[in-house]
């Protein structure tokens, strides 16, 4: 390592092992000496112009990095790229995908597979700070639309949202650039956007499907209501709510919600909310697992509040 100058062994740390030719050649050391570090094993030379530091089996992370290294003008996606950046239902198998401009030479190892296409904009990736090139999130987004079922993928792109990752004004932008009939996974981009409506994101995979099945059920039910004042002075934002019934409905899939202090939480919570006229269900991961029975409940609880406010 004391063959590096400080700046130089600052860029392989940031980089996890990687540097470029050129980031090389920057650093004064010329293509022979690269060689020469090459042939003392000082170095390995994975693509035509990347290195790397030798050791044992790579890492996830020092695989993406020297695929970005070596195709600077592409980026990775797919679900590969969206597990590891904390994305939740991705697929478990799925193959790294490596984006390309149509045409580009590419030399990846096995497992990678390549897309090329005419559609790539600098919006479209994005640089870490240890060199891997990404998808943006809205460019992510729809790429995975031609991986994901249905129900998945809406799940993703309420995650995007409620990160603030993206916003729908961005989401669109990518599907007035790139949904044809003819690109996979443009149909149902457009059909998920289309049918969100501008609502808020909920915050959950199982808030989207009981809001889903609530709203298809006839239900106008909100996600992510509005900040409610309670008596005691507190601040409360309720999961799923019809505010014209003061009707809410709690998704309690957090661990917190099934310890001693968050079930006591939630009943004196619940307490306050009936104090200003609010009926509370709650939702429990168990519930989830009969989904049919449960959203069957709720509508009629629903139906029965609404009885009960027209009276």
């Amino acid at each position: 390592m004391a063959t590096f100058p400080s700046a130089t062994l600052a860029l392989l740390h940031q980089q996890v092992g990687h540097i470029t030719s050129a980031q090389l050649a920057e650093s004064g050391i010329s293509r022979t000496a690269r060689r020469r570090l090459v042939t003392d094993g000082v170095l390995e030379h994975p693509f035509k112009s990347v290195y790397r530091l030798p050791g044992e089996r790579l890492s996830i992370e020092q695989r993406f990095i020297g695929i970005s290294l070596a195709h600077p003008a592409g980026f990775l996606t797919g679900c590969r790229v969206g597990s590891h950046l904390g994305l939740r239902k991705m697929l478990r198998v799925a193959p790294l995908q490596l984006c390309l401009p149509h045409g580009s030479p590419a030399s990846v190892d096995s497992g990678v597979t390549i897309r090329q296409s005419t559609k790539i904009n600098d919006s479209d990736r994005r640089r870490l700070d240890n060199g891997m090139i990404v998808a943006s999130w809205p460019r992510l987004a729809f790429d995975l639309a031609a991986d994901l079922p249905p129900a998945s993928f809406r799940s993703v792109i309420e995650q995007l949202l409620q990160l603030q990752h993206c916003t729908p004004e961005e989401l669109g932008a990518i599907a007035r650039r790139l949904c044809h009939p003819r690109r996979p996974g443009s149909e149902l981009f457009a059909a998920t956007l289309m049918a969100r409506a501008g609502r808020r994101p909920v915050e959950s995979d199982a808030e989207l499907r009981v809001l889903e099945g609530l709203l298809a059920r006839g239900i106008p039910i909100e996600p992510q209501h509005r900040l409610l004042q309670l008596r005691d002075g507190r601040t409360v934002r309720i999961d799923l709510a019809v505010p014209a019934v003061r009707w809410a409905v709690e998704i309690d899939v957090h661990p917190d919600h099934i310890e001693l202090a968050g079930t006591t939480h939630d009943k004196r919570r619940d307490r306050q909310m009936h104090l200003i006229d609010w009926e509370v269900e709650r939702v429990s991961p168990l519930d989830l697992l009969d989904l049919d029975g449960t959203l069957d409940e709720l509508e009629e609880l629903y139906r029965l509040r609404v009885r009960r406010a027209a009276a």
